[in-house]
């Protein structure tokens, strides 16, 4: 069945399924390189070399996140140009993200130096890592930093291909992305010895792969969606209204990831106040957190699909219909994953951790505070599951508002806590940012569903 045949009717769950699963496996993968990298250092000779990889990553985590903007505008765009049958909106939308994405990658290739120099003196601040962990990070970032282009225009190919309904290339994508870093991480590691630099080159290569292989699933896309030939208007492209539209869209979402960029940087950072093997620890702890974040995120992802569709459809009466089961059902779906995703974690936690790290220091504290992540499906599934709603709608600014208002909170309670408690205080602190997002998204909320009579 066409979605064009599903555009009458309630979104079912088998619909949603059909989009959530492999935009979840997709999904996972990026916490799960995270995790392969602490994987392959803990069975090395340099286990310390994973606080180093936690700090040069997050450098790449704040880069590429506060870019992330790129996939979800992309993806909001085309969703509703799909839903009006707008094909050669629906391709503008990919080049100008493809555009804008490789522009920016290669900016920060070009920038690297005093970039990389920056943030290594801003890491340092306040943090008891060692020289040579610091060094070893900064070996890691000189390397990695080249596949700047190629993931940032990923980015808009990623957005574009769940647009359009085609989770599942984006899953193949990320499998190979995932298989070619496991190989390579294990070559590089565990075979040659080279820790930190290592993980680097094997995380370089994959993303350059992975960013070929979303060029021959963009071409297939093409292909059954009228030709590769045909649909390409180059004056449309650029034309002002559109541009403006892309440029309010993405400018709103990038301020809204670069703070979401920083506080998962200021948790790094803050991490290194207790020395380099809480800093480990809680590295370990984050790859988990984020896996569970982005698994959940495929339910999130099917919604960005759905709202936007619905929002682009000329019948406005079954396009709130459609909206309204899309929201409904996506959420039922979510909360069903993150009540397993907290049952796993409790049941499986101390097995999870003995996989990733080696024994002594590290796994001893890295147990200490699972507490935190075995609560995290619960903490973050309703603010990732708005997330997408709002990114369908592409209402930018609602997105923006509620992240600058949870930052605000954050900051200082992080502060206060971290004093006061510790590294449990850091964890505690990290949780109620959470919560802060899913408050103000909801606030929100029904600005959408009003959006539908304006139009």
């Amino acid at each position: 069945m066409t979605t064009q045949d599903n555009s009458f009717q309630d979104v079912t769950f088998r619909e949603i399924i059909r989009l959530a699963w492999p935009a979840s496996v997709a999904a996972s993968v990026t916490p799960l390189l995270g995790a392969i990298d602490v994987w392959a250092l803990a069975q090395s000779a340099r286990p310390l070399d994973i606080a180093a990889v936690g700090l040069g990553a997050v450098i790449f985590s704040l880069a590429y996140w506060s870019f992330g903007f790129l996939r979800m505008s992309v993806a909001g765009l085309t969703a509703q140009a799909a839903g009006g049958d707008d094909e050669t909106e629906a391709r503008a939308a990919l080049v100008r993200g493809g555009v804008i994405g490789g522009a920016i990658g290669l900016a920060l290739v070009l920038l690297q130096v005093p970039m990389g120099n920056l943030s290594f003196q801003l890491l340092a601040i306040g943090s008891e890592a060692s020289d040579e962990t610091m060094r070893a990070g900064q070996e890691y970032f000189a390397i990695r930093i080249w596949g700047a282009p190629f993931v940032l225009a990923s980015y808009a190919a990623f957005g574009w291909l769940t647009a359009r309904g085609r989770t599942d290339y984006l899953m193949i994508v990320s499998l190979i992305i995932t298989g070619l870093n496991i190989i390579l991480d294990y070559w590089f590691v565990v075979g040659l010895g080279m820790g930190a630099s290592g993980v680097a080159a094997g995380t370089l290569i994959a993303e350059v792969a992975g960013f070929f292989a979303c060029l021959l699933f963009v071409f297939l896309v093409l292909q059954q969606h009228g030709g590769i030939k045909n649909h390409w208007r180059s004056h449309e492209f650029w034309a002002p209204d559109r541009l403006r539209r892309t440029i309010s869209v993405n400018r709103d979402i990038f301020i809204r990831t670069v703070l979401l960029a920083f506080c998962f940087s200021w948790f790094v950072q803050r991490s290194g106040a207790f020395g380099d093997v809480t800093l480990a620890a809680n590295q370990t702890l984050l790859q988990l957190f984020l896996f569970t974040g982005l698994a959940l995120d495929g339910t999130a992802i099917a919604a960005e699909t759905l709202v936007g569709r619905a929002l682009g459809m000329r019948d406005r009466q079954h396009g709130i219909i459609r909206y309204q089961s899309a929201i409904r059902s996506t959420f039922i779906l979510a909360m069903i994953a993150a009540v397993f995703f907290s049952a796993l974690y409790w049941a499986a936690g101390d097995w999870l951790i003995a996989l990733l790290t080696p024994e002594g220091p590290i796994r001893e504290a890295s147990k200490q505070f699972m507490p935190w992540v075995i609560i995290s499906p619960m903490i973050v599934v309703i603010g990732f599951q708005l997330d997408g709603i709002f990114v369908g709608a592409t209402r930018a600014v609602e997105m923006r508002d509620s992240m600058i208002m949870s930052t605000i909170v954050f900051l200082p309670a992080s502060a206060l806590m971290l004093e006061r408690f510790g590294n449990h205080g850091l964890w505690a602190a990290f949780s109620l940012y959470f919560i802060l997002r899913a408050v103000t998204l909801v606030i929100y909320l029904p600005r959408i569903k009003a959006s539908f009579s304006e139009q």
